[in-house]
């Protein structure tokens, strides 16, 4: 017979160990505590399904703040973790699993759970909206080493396929170079590689102002030092900083890179007072400094299901990244009869846990 329960503290190894032994990885378990047990609004809950004392099937939801327009603070839970024992498909374990993630969502005054899935049917059924899809951008510096990585990806690329992703790393060089030509902005002071935890819900804030009903995750400095800067995912982290001449923050863009030379941009934050050429100047000067770290490539999330993020998707555009409008699902349930729009979030990759 199969159990379900909240996690506890000493399940955390059998869990993490159930999770290595599917995915054939080794999250250690100091990574499974930064995750899900150390975030900054509380540890995550944690629902497990168990055959005896043996771990058949997991999901979660990380505790995660959304501040609206008005500054209110909105609880949500981000879903993570999903995973059942293919031993035991079949036996609704996904399904039953949730049931009981509902309940403690809702005891826990969670209004909303949310995350990102490529397996849209079982969400939907669960009754979970999926109102857009991710898309991406990428700026490529080496050619071939990205044409590497890149196909990599996917061992059942066909000939046709390669050549595609041939094709897309030779523009996408072709235009960085262009990219680089007209990256100069004298107007601001740069902070380079300096841990910024402070004023960047601020500069979101006034963002958030300029359109009505729309919200983003809260991005205190307790948030940005858990999300960027005690990340044990992150091989090492980029950190740019724009000031104006009263020291204000008015530009913020994080990236993580790898040993393989692929980094991710974290987030890119702007002031309004900032025009869009300044913006996209700014965005190609910190992607010409992070090229001549010997960075094989950049890659982001965008979207476009808002003013907001379109407006933030044609800078990248306009900063000559090529956009990929392909990507996974966003996934949406409100928890009792709380209203929210997923239309209205202001969305980025400060959104995923940066595992990759």
């Amino acid at each position: 017979m199969i159990v379900y329960r909240e996690a506890l503290e000493e399940d955390y190894i059998k869990i993490n160990d159930f999770h290595n032994r599917i995915y054939k990885s080794n999250r250690t378990i100091e990574e499974f505590y930064w995750e899900f047990h150390n975030c900054p609004v509380g540890k995550s809950i944690y629902i497990i399904a168990l055959d005896g004392e043996k771990v058949v099937g997991t999901n979660c939801v990380i505790p995660i703040e959304l501040i609206n327009n008005k500054q209110e603070i909105i609880l949500t839970g981000k879903s993570e973790d999903t995973l059942v024992d293919p031993d035991y498909r079949g036996q609704k374990i996904f399904y039953n699993i949730y049931e009981v993630l509902f309940q403690a969502c809702e005891k826990n005054g969670v209004k909303v759970i949310w995350g990102f899935t490529s397996a849209k049917k079982p969400f939907k059924k669960l009754g979970f909206n999926i109102p857009y899809d991710h898309e991406q951008n990428l700026l490529v510096n080496k050619i071939f080493k990205s044409y590497s990585y890149l196909v990599s990806l996917n061992s059942k690329n066909t000939l046709f396929s390669k050549f595609k992703i041939f094709s897309l790393c030779f523009l996408s060089k072709f235009k960085s170079k262009l990219n680089f030509e007209k990256s100069i902005i004298k107007e601001y002071s740069l902070s380079v590689n300096l841990p910024i935890t402070e004023s960047i819900d601020e500069l979101i804030h006034v963002n958030l102002s300029s359109e009505e009903n729309s919200f983003a995750i809260y991005q205190n400095s307790a948030f940005q030092d858990w999300r960027i800067y005690s990340n044990p995912n992150f091989s090492k982290v980029h950190t740019y900083g724009f000031y104006d001449s009263e020291n204000k923050l008015v530009s913020l863009l994080v990236f993580n890179s790898h040993l393989n030379g692929v980094a991710y941009l974290c987030q890119a934050n702007f002031d309004v007072c900032l025009s869009n050429k300044e913006k996209s100047q700014m965005i190609k000067l910190v992607s010409k400094k992070m090229f001549s770290k010997e960075i094989i490539q950049i890659r982001s999330w965008q979207f476009s299901h808002n003013v907001l993020n379109t407006n933030e998707k044609q800078l990248f555009i306009k900063a000559n990244y090529i956009h990929l409008n392909r990507g996974v699902g966003f996934v949406w349930k409100e928890i009792g009869d709380f209203n929210l729009n997923p239309n209205d979030f202001y969305l980025s990759r400060i959104a995923t846990q940066g595992v990759i």
